[in-house]
């Protein structure tokens, strides 16, 4: 028992050490209360931004639907006005050239491989010796066109489809609407008595050459090349008349020399490489083929020669019918002739070259003959 003089001081002390626990509970149920409703409007807040972000998601999703199948239908508009004007082999160039553009710019290419896409495949697109032998027996064929023209016109023979556009003793041109196009296919027939089939030979298949007397010529290499059937990948980059853009030929060829048929055979037409995707700097041909077959008049080294080239192309250019009629009348003889005078300019360079050789060893010959006197 306390005394009675102490209890007053007692409770006095009990007091002031109850009222802080007090104030510290009630502290921690008010934070706890406050707490609870700053989670709860946390809580509706994140579900309320949550519900926005959903709703304009799934706006941004049908803009990009409308978007997407307005981009679709317009692809399919241009892909059928495309094989209108140009025909389905076209089309499937210009889809190859947009698959092989996109795999040089893909780091991934078994992500374009799964999407289907086209790549370039040696299997499909190398020149067969099929292809190299119709183009002699083509030649064949138009040898005997003047014994052709001289039947009715009913029957023309093997050259009935073609429309003679023009004649003269060493030139002879022919061209046919190509189906499905505005563009027509050209055969021309010609002779020369005085350049070697070699030579004549020589000048088309060299690239190096080509650059000398062509003055056109920007760019002009082989990109690839098929061990299997000597089939090469060919960019040729060329001047066309100012204003106009340069035009950029990317095509596979072949050339054979037949010694039992007495033949040369260049085979040409356009194609699509992953190694030269489209250049904006540059307008891509993409209708263009070119075929010659040489008949030599006697052996190949031997001046006198029968040609035979049948040939497409599209520069892309906004000519009229009047126009490309013209350029066909002109174009064709102004480029056989620039092709003989490089046959024949290499032919005398050969020739100045074998001469000197002889020189030097009649000269070597007759140094040994002074020694062996000495």
């Amino acid at each position: 028992m306390l005394p009675d003089a102490r209890k007053p001081l007692f409770r006095i002390l009990c007091h002031y050490k109850s009222k802080p626990n007090i104030c510290v509970l009630q502290h921690q149920r008010n934070f706890c209360k406050q707490s609870f409703f700053e989670n709860h409007n946390v809580k509706k807040l994140a579900q309320n931004i949550n519900s926005k972000i959903i709703a304009i998601g799934e706006l941004f999703v049908q803009q990009c639907k409308a978007v997407a199948a307005q981009r679709l239908r317009r692809s399919f508009q241009i892909v059928a006005s495309y094989r209108r004007m140009y025909g389905d082999n076209s089309l499937k160039r210009v889809l190859n050239g947009l698959g092989n553009s996109l795999l040089k710019h893909c780091e991934k290419r078994n992500l374009l491989f799964l999407c289907g896409l086209p790549l370039f495949k040696w299997e499909e697109e190398r020149i067969s010796d099929k292809e190299l032998n119709s183009l002699i027996d083509d030649m064949a064929q138009v040898q005997h066109i003047e014994e052709d023209f001289k039947k009715p016109t009913d029957d023309k023979g093997y050259l009935k489809s073609w429309e003679k556009v023009i004649e003269s003793d060493h030139l002879k041109v022919w061209r046919k609407p190509i189906p499905d196009s505005y563009l027509f296919e050209y055969k021309v027939y010609g002779t020369f008595y005085d350049v070697t089939p070699t030579c004549f030979f020589d000048i088309q298949r060299d690239l190096e050459y080509r650059k000398e007397w062509d003055q056109r010529v920007i760019k002009l290499e082989i990109v690839d090349k098929d061990e299997q059937t000597g089939t090469e990948i060919v960019q040729w980059i060329t001047q066309f008349p100012y204003p106009m853009y340069s035009r950029e030929y990317l095509y596979k060829r072949r050339f054979q020399v037949d010694s039992a048929k007495n033949t040369m055979v260049i085979c040409s037409h356009v194609v699509n490489h992953p190694k030269c995707p489209v250049d904006k700097t540059h307008v891509r041909v993409v209708t263009y083929s070119s075929t010659m077959v040489i008949k030599p008049h006697k052996q190949f080294d031997d001046d006198g020669l029968d040609y035979v080239m049948t040939y497409t192309d599209d520069p892309q250019a906004s000519y009229t019918s009047f126009c490309y009629s013209w350029l066909a009348k002109t174009g064709v003889p102004r480029f056989m002739d620039e092709l003989h005078s490089a046959a024949k300019n290499l032919e005398n360079k050969r020739q100045k070259s074998v001469n000197i050789s002889k020189q030097s060893d009649k000269q070597n010959s007759n140094n040994n003959n002074s020694r062996h006197f000495c």
